[in-house]
């Protein structure tokens, strides 16, 4: 009686490793036509491209060989055989300079600010990291900033995403950097990890952006934010006094003395009392732009070069000391959410494209990897030619906690 029982579920058995079979075939199958015709996972083995991609990650390459656009990371059969993987910053067609600054110089100009870019490189982050341990604050007898959340009030205590610091301008003196935080520490062509540790860099990198929030306390004085770049000092002055309807915002550039003040822009924009606003102000590819509250008022100024530092002796493109500065003077205020970012930095080296401009073939890319310091591409190698990309990098997918789509 129970042999009928037992053949039954042998035969359920075959019919399910049947399927499974069957499915699994259709899983290797569907594996191979997407592996063949659309893209693969591949694992990175050099630390060129870092801080874009780590080594020891998985990227997805998808397979094609349509025109490259500018900053795409793309694949290429190496001249030795191998395969690379590297960011196009030049095209078919183009004359190509690299700057000393670290800048790219297509036909003779800096990229537009409204040119496709890689995103900016992580530098501070004060929910990361300390913003008594990492900026500068006070003087030797005096010091008006205090932290008020995020840990203890003494200089140095651990880092938190609440942490605030407090400003009493009160008794700042006019124009004394007393009432700035200054940003102590070389800004390189390393980059912040997620962990919070810096991954060190060997060449400065000149080109900065700085936003975090601020909010006034108590009027009767103003805010300022500075960049400092090579020889000249950026800086966004907006004074703040109760009653108002609207502050004047100024944008100028200190140069080294006896040289004037060259004023840029000036503006004007509501700036509310005890309220937590957005400010962002950045100077990339000598393109200076300023932005505060939700309003998004924007300057948007090109120059046409920066003075070079007072100790350039050897004519060198040098930025020292503190690279960013805010606070003010006269004023009660607090800031938190501080972030500084660099620009995509290309160490002008090798004998392609540094020095002496390069004109690309109608059917040329010029690539570079992320860590230009220590890559070797289209500098010592010269040109790639389109015929040998063969796909582009979208996406790092392993590990998990780290996927993220690239440009």
């Amino acid at each position: 009686m129970m042999e009928p029982l037992s053949e039954g579920r042998a035969l359920g058995r075959r019919r399910w490793l049947r399927r499974l079979g069957g499915g699994l075939c259709l899983v290797a199958v569907s594996l191979a036509l997407f592996k063949a015709k659309v893209g693969w996972f591949f694992p990175v083995v050099s630390g060129s491209m870092e801080p874009t991609v780590e080594t020891g990650e998985w990227v997805f390459l998808r397979y094609g060989t349509e025109p490259a656009e500018r900053f795409d990371i793309v694949a290429f059969t190496d001249v030795g055989g191998g395969a690379s993987i590297k960011r196009v910053i030049g095209l078919p067609g183009e004359v190509i300079a690299l700057d000393p600054t670290g800048d790219v110089r297509i036909e003779g100009a800096p990229l537009r600010g409204d040119a496709a870019r890689p995103p900016l490189t992580l530098f501070f982050d004060s929910s990361l990291q300390s913003i008594g341990e990492h900026w500068r604050h006070g003087g030797a007898y005096a010091d008006p900033w205090s932290q008020v959340q995020g840990g203890e009030t003494e200089a140095g205590s651990e880092a938190g995403p609440g942490e605030v610091w407090e400003m009493d301008g009160s008794a700042v003196a006019r124009s004394a950097s007393l009432g700035l935080l200054g940003l102590h520490g070389r800004i390189d062509d390393g980059g912040l990890r997620p962990d919070g540790s810096y991954r060190r860099g060997q060449q400065v990198v000149h080109d900065v952006s700085v936003s975090f929030e601020i909010k006034v306390l108590d009027a009767g004085g103003r805010l300022c934010v500075q960049l400092m770049e090579q020889g000249d000092v950026f800086e966004v002055s907006i004074p703040i006094y109760e009653g108002e309807d609207e502050a004047r915002i100024d944008l100028f550039r200190r140069k080294a003395a006896p040289e004037p003040l060259e004023y840029f822009i000036y503006g004007r924009s509501e700036v509310p009392l005890r309220e937590w606003l957005p400010v962002t102000f950045s100077n990339i590819d000598n393109l200076l732009r300023f932005q505060i509250g939700e309003f998004e008022l924007e300057f948007d100024y090109d120059y046409r070069g920066n003075t070079l530092h007072p100790t350039a002796f050897d004519m060198s493109s040098i930025s020292l000391g503190e690279r960013v500065r805010l606070g003010g003077e006269g004023v009660v205020l607090q800031v938190r959410n501080i972030r500084v970012e660099r620009d995509f930095h290309v160490a002008a080296r090798g004998e392609f494209g540094a020095g002496t401009p390069l004109q690309l073939g109608p059917d040329e890319v010029f690539v570079v990897g992320d860590a230009t310091a220590i890559s070797r591409d289209s500098r010592e190698r010269g040109p790639v030619p389109r015929g040998r990309i063969f796909g582009r990098v979208e996406a790092a997918v392993w590990p998990l906690s780290r996927a993220r789509w690239l440009r």
